[in-house]
């Protein structure tokens, strides 16, 4: 199987919903305020590197990189209770009790290349409802 059924696609449209909130609490707990080092354009990378592979491993490789790249701490090395920014994003792209694992396991009948076209999609949301919540965040920051 290489491509989602309908069925399969409702489940991803109705993950949505925790999807969104997931990320708005992810940005929140991390306690993003954001700035000229970490913003809006930041997660815009992200989402392009997304949207430009079928491979989530692709993604967290980016995500890494730009820790690596992170001397200062101030964005995605940035630790806020002790969890860095990115390391935040890849527990909730990643893990299977993260987000992403957990509206995987509400899709059925996901095998073989399915599933990483289904965690791709999944991702792909995230990561943009993400960019979104830190656009608002960039309106509360100047007034």
């Amino acid at each position: 199987m290489s491509s989602l059924t309908i069925e399969q696609r409702r489940s991803i449209d109705l993950a949505k919903e925790e999807l969104v909130g997931a990320a708005e609490k992810l940005l929140q707990d991390a306690r993003v305020s954001p700035s000229k080092d970490f913003g809006h354009s930041q997660l815009r990378n992200l989402v392009a590197v997304a949207s430009e592979t079928e491979s989530p491993a692709v993604v967290l490789n980016f995500i890494r990189y730009q820790m690596g790249k992170d001397g200062r701490g101030e964005n995605w090395s940035k630790a806020v209770e002790n969890q860095r920014m990115g390391d935040r994003f890849i527990d909730a792209l990643n893990k299977d009790e993260g987000v992403v694992g957990q509206a995987l396991k509400g899709i059925s009948g996901l095998e073989g290349k399915s599933v990483q076209l289904a965690r791709m999609e999944l991702i792909r949301y995230f990561l943009g409802f993400a960019t979104r919540y830190m656009k608002y965040l960039e309106l509360q920051r100047v007034r």
